[in-house]
């Protein structure tokens, strides 16, 4: 009787009223007995009569039965609901059917009586999403064997805090990207510990670590999961469905943006990192442009931001603030804590340190930190006849790794480190750290780019003067280097840091510890975060709602189940006045009218449309072929193709050469194949048509190219299909472009994107050819050939080739995803066709997929 009343008070009246008893299921009957539907009989009353003696199963649960001997004791394993738990562990009969029934009906039951969810199953498993499949069935038949994640997974990384949740105090969502040891986290936890004195506290981190037990003490709940969206709505989260707002301690917690955007909840970013060694650069990306507010540690930190920043016009005077995580204090060591540590240090190295004066280096033993800087320097010190020693404490040291370890070991054995009586040691992180801090005369900050790490503030704390290269860490500033404790030196002069480092004196030992404090902050980070961001959301007074014309990934994929969320996403970007994707044909037309930028006055965007009976100028297209797959299909699809006067097709090997003929015979299709070597991407081997005397600069090309990701083959597929769609029309008709390019006044067309893309990597090596142009570049491109596909008149192409002369040193493969020459050109070709005395026009076709 007990199952029965757990079926109804779950399920609901509704499924209840046309199903009352779980052991027979209609629809399930009926579906697998076509002759008892097609005669008018009562399932059920045919089930009772004939089915038992035939032995036709009433339920899934008792048709898979048959098959799967353990499907039993798999059941036990998903159960959650305690007393459905109990009675398959008693042997109750049916307790197992009541459980595969109520999983079979999906969400809400499922997840509330199981650790499955067929929502959840879907979402974390894209490939079933496009399989015509059932999720539980799938599960429980296959996904339990290729050990695919149910919610037992996830729901196993949620711990209750040793704070009550208080229903009546504000409640804060701390995000860290780990639980480990080290700095970011070690901030994260001062943050929850000042957080957790006026709220609730909910806690979440990508990875566990030996950090997890300190922030269970001061949190109501802590979620440990990588994939945040996905799993934290089955998690069983009770504090996390009551957050106001949230903080994520650095840009590593990007993955959770993704979830507070879908929830609507409100975050500041607190960032220590440089986006130099960010990467992919989309997290530094998305978090700039989802948050509601930034914070960065130093200004060092946000101006390694500024560009990416102007790319999409985040307004940083409205939106950002500089909060470092501690007050610098100087301080100094009592006596006999001094000659403690001395002594301590002393054992650990072997040689006696009272006389010697203590030059310290700290952290994770890698580039970034300069760990082999510091090696150079104690050698340096060394031939000085100079008797410094110089201790570095830290972890990841290892002579196995060929990225860094490998080449620091050969250095270290060649530098005699680590030698009894030597002057050079490394030591592993342990409880010693604080007693190489009060011991140490000297902070070396050897590192190449370090926001603010904690060891400096450490050092100050007790007496040590810092040595730290300019432009290298936020100490780089004024608020710390008008400290008398504190000598910047040039980037990567070990000599001069040699010099700072050899001339100061051992510490002199207080009798009680006096501190002075240099900070611009006021009160705990916590709090300073926490009304920096109510008072930027209640000042908010512009809002846009409705998703604009392009329904275009972001954060979220382009399938039919996130358009919504894809709409809040854009929504949010625009509330907030910031550039990803353009909002309608309009907005660009709009802002493009409105530059007075040589360039933008010169380009213009115009609709699609196929030409009609309109007679075509004469034009070639230039394919470049590094890879093959899909030329013949476009060979044979694309009208415009077929009918090129000339179609050339650049590659790099005798074997592609080969292909390509091959498949331009079976196409129908005359081609010229000129072999280039594989440098310059798909651009430079255009560009060399011209160059070489391969192309005539008065004649008017395409040039599109067969390159693609395979980490993003799908989405690459789709974008190449907008970008030819455009440019060529398709297999019965010329896109209007071809007549376009033969406009006296047009020397350029190209597809109009929807997304907004700036200058992005290419900033870095901008100022390096902007002498070239009379007046300045704008600010943002605003428009220019995504993809670097478009129609062009041949005097356009001389022109760029100009702008980089004929001897330029161009870049080999492999090459970064950004940032580079080639990039570059790309954003220049608006400015090569004015500088030829043409103009440039972008098509828009709205009704084609972008990807």
């Amino acid at each position: 009787m007990m199952l029965d009343e757990i079926w109804r008070e779950f399920v609901g009246e509704q499924i209840f009223a046309a199903r009352p008893d779980f052991r027979f299921d209609r629809k399930f009957y009926l579906s697998n007995a076509p002759d008892v539907a097609q005669s008018g009989v009562d399932p059920a009353a045919h089930f009772e009569k004939v089915g038992k003696r035939e032995g036709r199963p009433p339920t899934m649960y008792r048709k898979l039965a048959k098959s799967i001997k353990t499907l039993d004791k798999s059941l036990l394993q998903l159960a959650a609901e305690p007393r459905i738990r109990e009675a398959i562990i008693e042997g109750q009969e049916d307790a197992a059917e009541l459980l595969f029934e109520m999983m079979m009906l999906g969400d809400p039951v499922d997840m509330a009586v199981s650790h499955f969810s067929r929502t959840y199953y879907l979402l974390s498993n894209p490939d079933l999403r496009q399989a015509d499949v059932h999720p539980f069935l799938h599960f429980i038949q296959h996904g339990m064997k290729e050990k695919r994640r149910s919610l037992n997974d996830i729901r196993q990384n949620r711990y209750v805090g040793r704070q009550a949740f208080d229903p009546n105090l504000p409640t804060c969502l701390i995000c860290v990207h780990e639980f480990s040891k080290t700095g970011a986290p070690i901030v994260g936890l001062d943050l929850v510990k000042s957080a957790a004195e006026t709220q609730n506290v909910v806690v979440a981190g990508l990875r566990s670590g030996q950090l997890l037990e300190s922030f269970l003490d001061h949190a109501a709940e802590v979620l440990v999961s990588e994939n945040p969206n996905e799993d934290f709505p089955y998690m069983q989260a009770m504090a996390l469905q009551h957050a106001d707002f949230a903080i994520l301690n650095s840009v590593e917690c990007f993955p959770f943006a993704k979830f507070l955007v879908k929830e609507g909840v409100p975050w500041a970013s607190y960032l220590h990192e440089y986006t130099d060694y960010t990467l992919p650069a989309y997290k530094c990306i998305f978090m700039a442009l989802f948050s509601d507010y930034l914070v960065f540690s130093s200004n060092q930190v946000y101006k390694s931001w500024a560009r990416l920043l102007a790319d999409i016009d985040f307004d940083v005077e409205r939106d950002s603030m500089i909060v470092p995580q501690h007050e610098y204090h100087v301080g100094s060591v009592k006596a006999d804590e001094y000659q403690s540590a001395l002594d301590t240090l002393s054992a650990l190295i072997g040689i006696d340190c009272s006389k010697r004066r203590v030059v310290l280096g700290a952290g994770h033993v890698q580039w970034r930190k300069g760990t082999d800087l510091f090696v150079l320097a104690a050698q340096i010190a060394r031939g000085r006849s100079d008797d410094s020693v110089f201790v570095w404490i830290g972890d990841g040291q290892n002579h196995e790794d060929v990225h860094f370890g490998v080449w620091l070991d050969k250095h270290m054995r060649e530098a005699d480190a680590n030698v009894p009586g030597g002057t050079l040691h490394f030591l592993p992180a342990g409880p010693y750290y604080k007693d190489l801090c009060k011991a140490a005369d000297a902070f070396f900050l050897s590192s190449r780019l370090d926001p603010l790490p904690n060891v400096v503030f450490d050092a100050a704390q007790n007496g040590c003067h810092t040595v730290l290269f300019r432009n290298a860490s936020g100490f780089d500033d004024p608020t710390y280097t008008e400290q008398p404790s504190v000598t910047v030196v040039e980037y990567g002069n070990l000599e001069a840091a040699c010099d700072a480092l050899l001339s100061i004196p051992k510490k002199e030992p207080g009798p009680e510890v006096e501190t002075t404090a240099a900070s611009t902050q006021t009160g705990s980070i916590f709090t300073t975060i926490q009304q920096a961001l109510q008072t930027r959301i209640r000042s908010q007074d512009h809002f846009v709602v409705g998703g604009g014309d392009y329904d275009v990934p972001i954060l979220f994929p382009g399938e039919d189940i996130f358009a919504a969320v894809r709409r809040a996403e854009r929504d949010k970007i625009w509330s907030y006045k910031r550039r990803f994707v353009w909002r309608s044909l309009r907005a660009a037309q709009t802002e493009l009218a409105a530059s007075d930028n040589w360039v933008h006055k010169n380009s213009r965007i115009e609709q699609f449309a196929h030409l009609g009976d309109e007679k075509t100028p004469q034009y070639s297209v230039h394919i470049h072929a590094h890879y093959t797959d899909g030329l013949g299909g476009d060979l044979l699809y694309y009208k415009a193709l077929r009918n090129a006067e000339r179609l050339v097709v650049t590659t790099d090997s005798d074997t592609k050469e080969r292909q390509i003929l091959h498949i331009a015979r079976d196409a129908g299709v005359d081609v010229e194949v000129i072999q280039m070597g594989n440098t310059g991407r798909d651009i430079l081997p255009f560009m060399r048509l011209f160059s070489d005397g391969y192309a005539d600069e008065n004649s008017v090309w395409c040039h599109i190219h067969q390159k693609k990701s395979i980490g993003t083959m799908r989405s690459g597929e789709t974008w190449k299909k907008f970008l030819l769609a455009i440019l060529l029309g398709d297999d019965q008709a010329f896109s209007r472009a071809l007549q376009d390019i033969a406009r006296p006044e047009i020397g350029l067309v190209a597809p109009f994107d929807p997304y907004q893309v700036g200058w992005a990597g290419s900033r870095r090596i901008l100022p390096r050819f902007e002498n070239h142009f009379d007046k300045p570049l704008p600010e943002h491109p605003i428009v220019f050939p995504v993809g670097n596909m478009f129609w062009v008149r041949g005097q356009v192409v001389t022109q760029m080739n100009d702008l980089f002369g004929p001897n330029y040193p161009w870049p080999n493969e492999p090459l970064p995803n950004d940032g580079t020459e080639f990039h570059l050109i790309e954003r220049l070709w608006p400015a090569a066709a004015v500088l030829s005395g043409y103009q440039s026009l972008f098509l828009e076709k709205a009704n084609q997929e972008r990807g």
